[in-house]
C-alpha cells in the first residue's frame, strides 16, 4: 500500500473516488417508489455516488411501502377520529379557524397569529410559538371549503410536538387567508399583507418544526438517514418550504421516532463530507457525502451572509408551486421585499433581479424556463432548471447586462427531433462546425415564439451564439449557452437573449472569439420587447470617451493630444507637405485629439492653419461635440470662435446640445444657448435637447431641463417614432420633470401617432406618475381617451393586473364597463384574458356597487366570465 493510500486509510477515506452511478440509483429510487422527478434529480445530484446498497440502509428504516410511498397524497396527518375523541364530541365537521376579526388584527400589527391544543387563538403569545413547515396536501393545508383545520389535525400535531414543549403553533394553514374556494379580494389584501409578515414569523419562531409524510415514517433520528429521506421527500419541492426554512432559526425534523435538529444534519453531513474527501467537499468534490451536504447547507439560515439570487435559484431549482405566481411570491420573504397584492409573476420577477443585480446577472446561464420579460436575459423563474452555470457577473447598464462572451456566429439551423437543434457555426470553412443542442421542454411550451424569433434571426444572419467557456472538447455534462438576435440599430455588439440551450457534442472544427456584448434588457418575444430596445437606444445615444492610451503613429496626433503648440507649428509650417486632417483607425484627426484634451492653444493653432472644423470620426463625432461631451468650455468657445456651426451634427451622431445635455453639464448648456444652439433642434435620429434631457435627468436635479424650457424648447415636439419630451420622462420615472414639463404646456393626451404618457405609467405600475399625469390633465373617460387599438385606460391597468391604479383611475372617472378594440372587450374581459385573478375579482366587487350584471359580449359573443372559464380550461 502507498503513502497516499494509508493516509486515506487513516482519515477514514477511501484509496479510489467513487465512481457516478446515477443510472443504478434512479432506477432503485423508482423502485422504492419515488415519482420520476426526484428520482431523477436526486441520481443526477445528491445520490449520484451512492450505491444501491447505500440507498436500501435509509429505506430498510422506511415504514412504508413502495406502493404507499408512490401514492403522491400520502398525509402526515389525516382525519381519524379515536373513539376518545368521538366520546369528547369531535365530528367530521369539527374545524378550527380564527375569525375575521383576529385575520385583521394579525395584518394591522404583522403579527404571528397563532393556535392552541385548545383551538384558541392569540397574536403574538408572549409564551413564544413554533411554526410549522409542510406540505399543504400532505393533510395539514387549509379546507377545501375554507373552513381551516379540522380539529383532530391540530391535536395530532401538539401530541407529536409534545416533546418540544410547544404549547403555541403557527401555521399558514390557518394564519393566512386561503383554501380550495376562492378568496374575496378583501381577503387576498389581507393575505398579501400577511405574506409580508412571513419573515419576521418564522425568524422569530422558537422552533421551525419541518413535517414531511416520507420523513415521518422514518425509523431513525440518524443524521444521515434523516437527511436522504428528507431530500426523497415532497418537502423537498416545495418553493414556499425553501423560505421557510432559510428564515428559520431553530429548524427541527419530525421522523418516526422523534426529532432531529436541521443544524446536527448539516454538521453531521460536513464532517462525513470533509472526513470522505478532504478540503474542497464544500465546492466541487464529489462522493458520497459532498454533494448531500451542499444541498441542506445552501438550506441552512446564515445570518453572517445575505441570501444570493444563486443560492436560491439552485435551491429552489427543482421544486414547484400550486399556483404560478408563488414562484415569485414565495421569495419575496426572504429577499425583504415587499409583496404587493396585485403584482403578477413578471413584475415580482424583475422586482427580485432588481434587489441583487449583480446576482442576477450570475444566472444568464440558467437553463430550463424560458427568459423573463425584464430582464429578458434572465430566467423566468427558477423551478424548471435543467442545467446551470452560476458565472461571473457583467455590469448592470441602463439598457441591459454588459459583459464578454466567446462568440460564435450562427450560419444555419439542421433540421433535427423535436427539442434537438443542430446549429451550423461559423468557422472560416465550408460547412461550418456543426454543434449539438437541446432547448428545455418548458422553453417550446411556454415561448415558442422565442425559438421562432431565433429561427428568423438565422435567416436573416443576425444569429448568434455566446457561451463562457469554449464548447470543445466534449465533456460528460452539456454546456450552457445564449442565443441572441444582434440589435442591428448598433454599431456595437448588442443583441437580445432568445433563449438558452443545452449544449452536447461539438466538432472540434469550432472557432469562437471572445466578444463585448451589450444583452439587451427587453425580451424580444414580449409585446413591445423590440420597440422599447429601440426608443432606449435612441434616447440613450452619446458621444465616445476620447480613447485611453491610444497608440498614435502621426506626429501631428502626438502633438496635438499633448497640447504642444511649437510641435504643431513645426509639423505644419515646416518643409514639406503636412495633411492636417489626416485621420486614424477611428477617424480622428489632429484637431479631434486635440479638442477631447481640452488644449485650446492647439486647437487655435490647428484652426489657424486651416484644419477641416466638422470632419466626424468613424462613431460620427466632430471637435465640437468631443470638446462638449469631455466638459472644455475654453475649447468649444475657441472652436466656434474659428468658424465651427455650433448646431452642426455628423449624419450618424448627436447633436452638439443633445451631447452636453446627456452630460447633464448645466454650464455647458448655458454656453451653447449663448452661442446661438437651436433649442429644438433635431439630430438625425429626430432627438432633441428636451427630449434627451427628459430622459436622462434624475427626479433631484432639473436644471438643464430648466435651461432648454427657458430658452423656449417646444415641450410638445414628438419623433417620428411618437416619443415626446413628456413621454420620455415618464419612461425614465421622473415625477418631478414631468410636472415641470406639463406645468410649461406639455400635453399629457398623446394621441397616435404620439406614444401616451399615461399608458407608460399604467405599464410600468408607476401610480404616482400616473396621478401626476391625472392632475394635470390627462383623460381616463369619453371618445378621445383611448390608446393604441382602441383600448381604455382602465383596459391597460386590467391587462397589467395592477388594482392600485384600477382604483386611481376609477376615482378619476373611468369607465369601469367601456368597451374597446378590435375583441370588443371590456376591463373585465382583458382581466380574464391576461390571468389577473385580483384586477378580475376586483372590478366584480366594485360592479355590485352599482348593480352592474355583466351582460356585454365580446366579438365570439363570449361574456367576461365565460372567457375567463375558456382561459382555464
Amino acid at each position: 500500500m502507498d503513502m497516499e493510500s494509508i493516509r486515506a486509510a487513516l482519515l477514514g477515506r477511501a484509496s479510489e473516488p467513487r465512481q457516478p452511478n446515477h443510472r443504478a440509483v434512479k432506477q432503485h429510487l423508482l423502485a422504492q417508489g419515488l415519482p420520476e422527478s426526484i428520482s431523477k434529480a436526486l441520481a443526477m445530484n445528491e445520490l449520484c455516488y451512492w450505491t444501491e446498497q447505500e440507498v436500501d440502509q435509509v429505506f430498510n428504516r422506511m415504514h412504508a411501502t413502495p406502493d404507499e410511498i408512490k401514492d403522491p397524497t400520502l398525509p402526515s396527518f389525516s382525519i381519524n377520529l379515536s373513539a376518545a375523541e368521538r366520546a369528547a364530541g369531535m365530528g367530521p365537521s369539527d374545524f378550527i379557524k380564527p375569525s375575521w376579526e383576529q385575520v385583521k388584527e394579525s395584518a394591522a400589527v404583522l403579527g404571528a397569529l397563532c393556535v392552541n391544543r385548545k383551538g384558541e387563538f392569540c397574536v403574538n403569545p408572549s409564551a413564544g410559538y413554533a411554526a410549522l413547515s409542510h406540505v399543504w396536501a400532505q393533510g395539514l393545508g387549509s379546507d377545501a371549503q375554507n373552513r381551516g383545520l379540522h380539529r383532530s389535525l391540530v391535536e395530532q400535531v401538539f401530541k407529536k410536538a409534545e416533546p418540544l414543549g410547544v404549547t403555541w403553533i403557527w401555521t399558514d394553514s390557518l394564519a393566512i387567508p386561503g383554501g380550495g374556494e376562492e378568496l374575496g379580494f378583501v381577503e387576498e389584501e389581507a393575505k398579501a399583507t400577511l405574506i409580508n409578515a412571513m419573515a419576521d414569523i418564522y425568524r422569530e419562531a422558537k422552533q421551525v418544526i419541518i413535517f414531511d409524510s416520507l420523513v415521518l415514517r422514518l425509523g431513525s433520528v440518524g443524521e444521515v438517514e434523516v437527511a436522504v429521506a428528507l431530500c426523497c421527500g415532497r418537502w423537498m419541492t416545495r418553493v414556499w418550504t425553501y423560505q421557510e426554512i432559510k428564515l428559520a432559526t431553530n429548524a427541527v425534523v419530525a421522523t418516526r421516532d422523534g426529532f432531529v435538529s436541521f443544524a446536527s444534519i448539516v454538521a453531521t453531513l460536513r464532517s462525513k463530507a470533509h472526513q470522505e474527501v478532504g478540503e474542497g467537499y464544500d465546492a466541487r468534490k464529489t462522493g458520497r457525502f459532498p454533494g448531500l451536504y451542499r444541498t441542506l447547507y445552501r438550506l441552512q439560515r446564515h445570518d453572517y451572509l445575505s441570501v444570493s439570487l444563486p443560492d436560491i435559484a439552485i435551491g429552489c431549482g427543482y421544486r414547484e408551486a400550486s399556483v404560478e405566481l408563488d414562484y415569485a411570491r414565495s421569495l419575496f420573504p426572504t429577499l425583504g421585499l415587499e409583496w404587493r397584492f396585485s403584482d403578477n409573476i413578471d413584475m415580482a420577477m424583475r422586482k427580485v433581479y432588481e434587489a441583487q443585480k449583480r446576482h442576477a446577472m450570475r444566472l444568464v446561464l440558467f437553463h430550463g424556463p424560458p427568459r423573463a420579460s425584464y430582464p429578458g436575459w434572465a430566467p423566468a423563474v427558477f423551478p424548471g432548471l435543467v442545467d446551470s452555470i452560476v458565472i461571473s457577473p457583467g455590469t448592470w447598464k441602463l439598457r441591459g447586462m454588459a459583459r464578454e462572451w466567446l462568440t460564435s456566429k450562427v450560419r444555419s439551423i439542421v433540421p433535427s427531433k423535436p427539442g434537438c437543434v443542430i446549429l451550423e457555426l461559423e468557422n472560416g470553412q465550408r460547412p461550418g462546425a456543426y454543434c449539438a443542442c437541446n432547448v428545455s421542454e418548458a422553453t417550446q411550451k411556454q415561448s415558442p415564439k422565442s425559438v421562432e424569433l431565433f429561427k428568423e434571426a438565422v435567416r436573416s444572419g443576425t444569429a448568434y451564439l455566446l457561451s463562457d467557456e469554449p464548447l470543445t472538447p466534449t465533456q460528460p455534462f452539456a454546456r450552457v449557452g445564449l442565443l441572441v438576435e444582434r440589435f442591428t440599430m448598433s454599431a456595437n455588439h448588442e443583441g437580445w437573449v432568445c433563449l438558452t440551450l443545452a449544449i452536447g457534442e461539438t466538432e472540434e472544427s469550432y472557432e469562437a472569439v471572445k466578444q463585448e456584448w451589450l444583452l439587451l434588457h427587453e425580451n424580444p418575444a414580449s409585446d413591445k420587447g423590440k420597440q422599447t430596445s429601440e426608443l432606449n437606444y435612441l434616447l440613450e445615444r452619446r458621444a465616445q470617451p476620447a480613447p485611453s492610451g491610444f497608440q498614435v503613429e502621426n506626429p501631428l496626433h502626438a502633438a496635438a493630444q499633448k497640447g504642444d503648440v511649437n510641435a504643431i507649428v513645426a509639423i505644419a509650417d515646416g518643409p514639406g507637405y503636412a495633411d492636417l486632417n489626416a485621420q486614424d483607425p477611428r477617424g480622428w484627426t489632429a484637431l479631434h485629439y486635440a479638442a477631447a484634451a481640452g488644449h485650446s492653444s492647439a486647437v487655435c493653432a490647428l484652426a489657424q492653419r486651416r484644419a477641416h472644423l466638422a470632419i466626424p470620426t468613424a462613431d460620427d463625432e466632430t471637435p465640437v461635440v468631443l470638446a462638449v461631451f469631455n466638459s472644455h468650455i475654453e475649447v468649444v468657445c475657441e472652436l466656434i470662435e474659428a468658424g465651427a456651426d455650433v448646431n452642426h451634427f455628423a449624419p450618424g451622431g448627436p447633436s452638439p446640445l443633445v451631447t452636453a445635455v446627456r452630460q447633464g453639464n448645466v454650464e455647458m448648456v448655458k454656453l451653447l444657448l449663448a452661442l446661438n444652439a437651436d433649442v429644438s433642434l433635431a439630430d438625425s435620429y429626430h432627438m432633441t435637447p428636451l427630449i434627451a434631457a427628459a430622459f436622462e435627468g434624475d427626479d433631484t436635479d432639473d436644471g438643464v431641463l430648466a435651461e432648454l424650457i427657458g430658452a423656449g424648447a417646444d415641450v410638445n415636439f414628438h419623433t417620428s417614432p411618437g416619443l415626446s419630451p413628456l413621454a420620455a420622462t415618464v419612461m425614465q420615472g421622473n415625477i418631478r420633470a414631468a410636472k415641470m414639463l406639463m406645468a410649461h404646456g406639455a400635453d399629457p393626451n398623446g394621441r397616435p401617432p404620439l406614444l401616451s404618457p399615461l399608458r407608460y405609467a399604467i405599464e410600468e405600475w408607476n401610480v404616482p406618475m400616473a396621478e401626476a399625469l391625472l392632475e394635470h390633465g390627462a383623460q381616463v373617460s369619453g371618445p378621445g381617451a383611448r390608446f393604441e387599438h382602441g383600448w381604455t385606460a382602465m383596459m391597460c391597468a386590467a391587462a397589467s393586473g395592477d388594482v392600485a391604479m384600477g382604483r386611481l383611475l376609477l376615482s378619476r372617472g373611468a369607465d369601469l364597463y367601456a368597451v374597446g378594440g378590435e375583441e370588443k372587450w371590456t376591463a373585465l374581459h382583458v382581466a380574464a384574458a391576461r390571468g389577473n385573478k385580483l384586477f378580475f375579482k376586483w372590478v366584480v366587487e366594485e360592479s355590485k356597487k352599482s348593480g352592474h350584471k355583466w351582460e356585454e359580449l365580446d366579438c365570439n359573443r363570449r361574456s367576461a366570465f365565460q372567457l375567463r372559464a375558456w382561459m382555464t380550461q
